[in-house]
């Protein structure tokens, strides 16, 4: 179960999208049994435009060819990508810089970076190689948040997040801190 954007929510985008001053828009993704809100502001500066996504604790901004056709669709994807917890891997039409390398090593490997980037997505338990224990379940069927208990050498933290990608980074920075300052 993904989330994707309604089809007012389309309507929206494209009027917003469509109108040369600056705007602030309010969109909604569903899946079954659930809604979210997220938040755009667009601010358009020459040939440049500037989209701001808020979506619960993520915010992010990508740069776009502004009056591009394809800029909705762009938008679209980053905002689905983000709310179904793989905005990393995502491939839009963003114009930017990557993001600077971090200052520490990483704790996390590839292949625990995919388990734990697949285990908050469906839930379950996954004994990673940098020897973490993560599990993983949803707080309800009425409720988006999800659960998580990770299990360092050091300790057992319970960490909750709405989305599986804001679960992914809570999750993973914990490890990395709690690996990286031992």
């Amino acid at each position: 179960m993904t989330y994707s954007l309604t089809q007012h929510s389309l309507h929206g985008l494209r009027r917003a999208l469509t109108t040369p001053m600056d705007q602030r828009a309010t969109l909604h993704l569903e899946r079954p049994a659930s809604r979210v809100a997220v938040m755009l502001e667009l601010e358009q500066v020459a040939d440049k435009l500037a989209v701001s996504i808020v979506l619960g604790h993520h915010r992010s901004t990508i740069r776009l060819q502004a009056n591009d056709p394809a800029n909705t669709a762009h938008i679209c994807e980053q905002i689905e990508a983000i709310a179904n917890g793989t905005a990393d891997t995502a491939e839009t039409g963003a114009i930017g810089t990557p993001t600077a390398p971090a200052r520490e090593p990483f704790a996390l490997d590839a292949e625990d970076e995919a388990s734990l980037r697949h285990l908050v997505r469906i839930g379950g338990t996954r004994h990673l190689q940098c020897g973490v224990s993560v599990t993983v379940h949803y707080a309800g069927i009425l409720t988006p948040y999800r659960h998580a208990l990770v299990s360092t050498p050091y300790a057992t933290e319970h960490l909750q997040a709405g989305t599986p990608g804001e679960l992914y980074v809570v999750a993973a920075q914990h490890i990395e801190t709690a690996l990286n300052a031992a």
